[in-house]
C-alpha cells in the first residue's frame, strides 16, 4: 500500500519510504531549496553515458537526461538539437525526460565526496577500520572511497556495503623541501584513480582527507554551502603570513568545487608537465597546480583545526575537522569532544544536514 502525500509523518506510518519522484509542479516548486535527498535517487538514477530512458532522471551534478528518440536518452549538461546533428549527423529531440541533478546529496546538502589514501599495513587500518565501524569521518559523507597499494577490506557499512581498497601502483615516496614526505607522484596517482573512476561528478565537493584526521561532515557542509557551483578550492592553514607560499592547503583537509575537479580532469597534464613537482609534498602540489590551471581560492581557515598549522580544539563548535590522531583512542576521543559524547563513547552518533 502507497500513497501519493506532500509530505510522510513516521509516527503515523511505519516505513515513509518514497517511492518514486514528486509530482514535477511541486518538484519545480522546491528546486531552489535543495536539500537530502532520497536513498532511492542513488539506486534508481542513471549514471554518467548510460540510458536514462526509463529513469529519466541522473547522478551527475547539473546533469538532465536528455532523449534521442523514444528508445535511447542520456545524462547531458545541456543538449541542442541541431548542434548534434552539425556535429555527429544525428538526429536527437533533445526532450527532457526529467529535473536537473543536484547531485547524491544522501547525507546533506551540499554533496560530498571523501576520499582517503592509507596504508593497509600501517596504523592506518585499524584505525579506518574502526571508524568505519562507527560509521564516522569519511564514512558520513554522502559517497567516498579509500586508496591502497594493496588490496585490503576494511569491513562493512551500516548500510550493509563492503568497503575495499581501490588500488593505486607502489610509487617510492621521499622527503619533500620542507622537510615531510616527498609524495607528489604518488597522490598524482591517487587523483588519475579519482578522475577516472568518474564519481566525483556526482557531488558538489571532493574532499580528500588524511586517515589520523577526524571530519565531521556536516560542520564542512555549513563552510562551503555558499561557494557551490564556482570554480574554486580552500586555503586552510596560514602559519607564516609573511611566507609567500602561505596561505596554502594543508593536505589533513583538502577540499575542491566540482568545477575545480572537472578543471582539473582536463589540465593535470599540465602540471605533471610543466610544474618543477618532483620535490614536493601533495598538498604544496596541488596548491601550485590548482593556481597554476585557473582555479580560483578561497581561505576558510575553520574548516581545518591542524596542530601541525596553528593547533587543534576538538571542542572547538566552529572547526569542521581536526588534525592528527594516530591513534584508535585518540581519533575516538576527538570525535566524542566535537560531538558532545561521554570521553569513551563508541556511539555512531553522526548528523544530517
Amino acid at each position: 500500500w502507497g500513497q501519493c502525500k506532500p509530505r510522510c509523518n513516521p509516527w503515523q506510518w511505519d516505513a515513509c519510504a518514497p517511492i518514486g519522484s514528486r509530482a514535477p509542479k511541486l518538484a519545480s516548486a522546491i528546486m531552489s531549496e535543495k536539500r537530502r535527498i532520497g536513498p532511492w535517487v542513488e539506486r534508481r538514477c542513471s549514471e554518467k553515458w548510460a540510458n536514462c530512458i526509463n529513469s529519466t532522471c541522473c547522478h551527475e551534478v547539473g546533469s538532465t537526461c536528455f532523449a534521442k528518440d523514444g528508445e535511447y536518452a542520456t545524462c547531458l549538461d545541456s543538449c541542442n538539437s541541431s548542434a548534434i546533428m552539425e556535429e555527429r549527423g544525428e538526429n536527437w529531440t533533445c526532450d527532457a525526460l526529467g529535473p536537473t541533478s543536484w547531485g547524491l546529496a544522501t547525507r546533506g546538502y551540499p554533496s560530498l565526496y571523501c576520499i582517503s589514501l592509507y596504508m593497509p599495513q600501517s596504523y592506518e587500518g585499524p584505525l579506518l577500520k574502526s571508524v568505519l565501524k562507527r560509521g564516522a569521518g569519511i564514512f558520513a559523507c554522502d559517497g567516498f572511497d579509500v586508496f591502497a597499494n594493496l588490496p585490503d577490506e576494511l569491513g562493512t557499512t551500516q548500510d550493509g556495503l563492503k568497503v575495499r581498497s581501490k588500488l593505486i601502483p607502489k610509487i617510492t615516496v621521499g622527503v619533500s623541501q620542507d622537510g615531510t614526505a616527498g609524495n607528489a607522484k604518488l597522490f598524482m596517482a591517487v587523483w588519475d584513480k579519482v578522475i577516472a573512476g568518474g564519481r566525483f561528478r556526482y557531488y558538489d565537493w571532493t574532499i580528500k582527507v588524511d586517515p589520523d584526521a577526524v571530519l565531521l561532515p556536516w560542520r564542512l557542509r555549513g563552510h562551503l554551502a555558499s561557494h557551490v557551483g564556482k570554480t574554486l578550492y580552500v586555503v586552510n592553514c596560514d602559519k607564516y603570513p609573511m611566507s609567500p607560499n602561505f596561505p596554502m592547503m594543508y593536505g589533513a583537509l583538502e577540499i575542491f568545487s566540482q568545477a575545480a575537479m572537472l578543471t582539473y580532469a582536463e589540465n593535470s597534464g599540465r602540471c605533471g608537465s610543466e610544474l618543477p613537482w618532483h620535490p614536493w609534498g601533495e598538498d604544496y602540489y596541488m596548491t601550485h597546480c590548482m593556481d597554476y590551471i585557473g582555479v580560483n581560492r578561497i581561505s576558510d581557515y575553520g574548516v581545518l583545526g591542524d596542530n601541525v598549522c596553528v593547533g587543534s580544539d576538538c571542542s572547538d563548535p566552529g572547526v569542521a575537522s581536526f588534525h592528527p590522531f594516530k591513534t584508535q583512542d585518540k581519533w575516538h576521543r576527538c570525535w566524542n569532544a566535537a560531538n558532545g559524547l561521554p570521553d569513551n563513547s563508541l556511539s555512531d552518533r553522526t548528523e544530517t544536514s
